[in-house]
């Protein structure tokens, strides 16, 4: 096979978020399996992507990076310059009114996370980067976005410098992109950022719009082709906004009751892959830690078989692997 002008990408994201991004989807009753099982899931994903040489970006609530309760606290936004959302279960800090939050990681591990931050800051190839400070929403009603959006990002960067780290890159948390968040972005020193697939099923959405009829043909997308492969070529920078870094594709867990369709789905990801590396494009693919939370052996197995996968593809077309922010810092 004749190895592309421009080799392929493969860009790995994750949405490291613990419980700070499940407060208004579910209870720490009916999830807290997998928000523990983060603890182990990360370190054994930063052990395959120092095998394989994955370049991974860390999108990451800025809540769960404060090492105690007490810090925490003292780095919230005054209220003025804190969300309103239409429904108040959204914002963070709401919940932290009557939020069962310990003092610190050693007694809650599912609200703070701050020795994994160092896990993932001293693991060679990982971009920490930004999932804003409290799990923000852009297009959930909050009339004043600008103001705290803004107050939201320099939160964010003030327990990142607690941690030496300057972030480049953002993911929206539920992908909630819009053009006023990028500016707001672009204004904090943000590069890059998620876009959502380039499908009416994928646009950025409220929670209110997710209808039963768009959930159930995404699913349906992750094991037959309905909306293509979703690669593109590497992003061009044309403003001074950050770069769009697509999602291709969210890599689910393994659950039980479709483990049969297993091969399908796993299909449909390494067909997509596999188109990216013959055409010198890049293939996104971004999930949460605490999808692997549970059922850790079975969403072993399957994230190794798509980074074998890239190995074949790297070592046949010569892809690479890259974070957000070093595809945006190709950017022409």
């Amino acid at each position: 096979m004749t190895t592309p002008k421009r080799p392929g990408t493969f860009v790995v994201s994750l949405d490291f978020e613990l419980y700070w991004g499940m407060t208004d989807a579910a209870t720490l009753d009916a999830y807290g399996a997998n928000i523990r099982g983060v603890r182990t899931a990360i370190p054994r994903m930063l052990d395959l992507f120092v095998r394989y040489g994955i370049h991974a970006t860390w999108a990451t609530i800025g809540m769960l990076m404060a090492r105690s309760k007490t810090e925490l606290l003292s780095l919230l936004p005054p209220p003025e310059r804190r969300p309103t959302y239409v429904d108040p279960r959204l914002s963070s800090y709401e919940y932290l009114k009557t939020a069962p939050v310990g003092e610190e990681e050693s007694v809650d591990p599912y609200h703070f996370g701050s020795s994994l931050v160092e896990r993932i800051k001293e693991t060679p190839g990982q971009e920490i980067a930004n999932h804003t400070f409290s799990h923000y929403y852009c297009i959930e009603g909050n009339a004043h976005l600008v103001e705290t959006l803004g107050a939201d990002l320099d939160a964010h960067a003030r327990v990142s410098a607690l941690h030496g780290v300057r972030t480049r890159s953002i993911v929206f948390p539920r992908n909630q992109v819009s053009p006023e968040a990028l500016l707001v972005c672009a204004e904090h020193g943000i590069t890059a950022y998620r876009g959502t697939e380039n499908h009416f099923l994928y646009r950025p959405r409220r929670d209110e719009e997710q209808t039963l009829f768009v959930r159930a043909l995404r699913l349906f997308d992750h094991y037959v082709d309905v909306s293509g492969y979703h690669t593109y070529p590497t992003p061009v920078r044309t403003s001074d906004l950050p770069v769009n870094v697509p999602a291709s594709r969210f890599f689910r867990p393994w659950i039980r009751a479709l483990s049969l369709l297993e091969p399908l789905r796993m299909r449909r990801i390494k067909n997509a892959m596999t188109h990216a590396a013959k055409r010198g494009e890049v293939f996104h693919l971004w999930w949460h830690p605490h999808n692997f939370g549970v059922n850790q052996d079975r969403n072993f197995k399957n994230l190794e078989t798509i980074l074998e996968h890239f190995a074949s593809l790297r070592k046949t077309y010569g892809m690479e692997s890259h974070s957000m922010a070093e595809v945006a810092e190709t950017a022409a």
